[in-house]
């Protein structure tokens, strides 16, 4: 009966939450609820401050109208990512708002113990910005390279290639938040299907172009393998042309050394002087740039093509969503749209759509949290029923 209780709380509070149900009356005509209980229910709510309430006057002589609001800062959940070499924190609160935000740069020969030490920096300042009263309930690390999501272990990052199984819970133990863990590719895809509102079924293929390379991929409305943290990294693929560029990984030869941002960047920055380092700032840059004069981009896009090509193969996306910095440039796109009408064992089907979309913290984080932060709201709503 209880739990009943609890799930009638949590759909009120997420109605009210998402500007669905402004009123009492909203509430009784969408759930189909006795006003009674609706009253009992958001009085409920307002006392655990979950919900507000205001008077509305009403015009002429009819009773005032009482409206309801969702508290989004009753709770907050730090938010750790990383752009390009930096580790991001970031405070968040129950509507995906950022209230503030913090970096550190680890230094290429960063180990577990320096890293941990950082991230526990992070968490601290991260920590002091949210206002008082605001209950701080989740820790959710949005991060790239190899994760093991179920013991939330950070295996390998090509970044920092010292760092090797650091254990991410036992590093932030210390702050008694619960500590979630999410690869930042399957992150991203995640807040880009829950802005679009529904999978209907498609199979998406994200695939992301910057400072690193990687993809992730949707079924419906679930994201593949993200309750492991270890999926598509087709940047650290191999490419055997036996050229003996080194990669971050420790192999030789990988797709990322040829493409990759981290790779490229120095000839890059030779044929194009003003591009700026950042993957976020140098987008409007490259959508201005005309590929043909820069011959490293025109390799790099032959290598990314042919992998792209071969994903579709295995994975027989319904649409490829391309992401990062040299996505943004039009030829690019064009040239990815050209590459996948043309894929042989796909002339019998439907042909894949392409699309771009920026590459955006907002995905990312809405990606990252969304779950973590619902369980946290009805953990307060249960632990509400139970004192009482």
């Amino acid at each position: 009966m209880e739990s009943n209780r609890s799930a009638n709380l949590f759909t009120i509070a997420r109605l009210v939450r998402e500007n669905r149900a402004r009123t009492r009356g909203d509430i009784a005509s969408l759930l189909s609820m006795r006003s009674t209980s609706v009253s009992d229910f958001v009085g409920e709510l307002v006392t655990r401050d979950i919900v507000r309430e205001a008077t509305i006057k009403a015009r002429g002589r009819g009773r005032p109208a009482v409206a309801l609001s969702f508290n989004a800062q009753r709770l907050g959940a730090i938010f750790i990512g990383v752009t390009d070499h930096s580790l991001v924190g970031k405070a968040v609160d129950l509507d995906f708002r950022v209230l503030a935000e913090t970096s550190v740069v680890p230094p290429v020969d960063c180990d577990n113990a320096a890293m941990g030490a950082l991230l526990r920096q992070l968490v601290n300042e991260v920590s002091r910005t949210f206002s008082v009263g605001m209950e701080i309930s989740d820790i959710v690390l949005s991060l790239p390279g190899l994760l093991d999501v179920p013991s939330t272990t950070w295996c390998v990052a090509s970044r920092w290639p010292n760092l090797l199984n650091l254990d991410i819970a036992e590093t932030l133990d210390c702050f008694d938040i619960p500590v979630t863990l999410v690869r930042n590719l399957d992150a991203e895809l995640a807040g880009i299907r829950l802005r679009e509102g529904s999978g209907h079924g498609e199979n998406a293929l994200l695939l992301h172009w910057g400072y690193g390379i990687g993809a992730a991929f949707s079924s419906g409305d679930r994201v593949i393998n993200n309750d492991r943290g270890r999926f598509c990294e087709i940047g650290h693929w191999g490419l055997g042309n036996a050229a003996g560029r080194q990669c971050t990984c420790g192999n030789k030869d990988c797709l990322e050394t040829v493409a990759a941002l981290w790779a490229i960047g120095p000839a890059l920055h030779e044929q194009v002087p003003n591009l700026p380092n950042n993957e976020n700032e140098m987008a409007d840059d490259l959508r201005r740039l005309d590929i043909e004069d820069v011959p490293v981009i025109q390799t790099a896009l032959t290598e990314m093509l042919r992998v792209t090509a071969n994903l579709c193969r295995l994975l027989f996306p319904d649409r490829i969503i391309l992401v990062g910095p040299f996505a943004q440039n039009p030829e690019i796109f064009r040239r990815f749209v050209d590459s996948i009408s043309q894929a042989p064992l796909l002339k019998s089907l439907d042909m894949a759509q392409v699309a771009t979309v920026e590459s955006t913290a907002g995905n990312e984080i809405l990606g990252a949290l969304a779950e973590p932060l619902d369980k946290s709201l009805l953990r307060l709503i249960d632990a509400t029923e139970t004192r009482s």
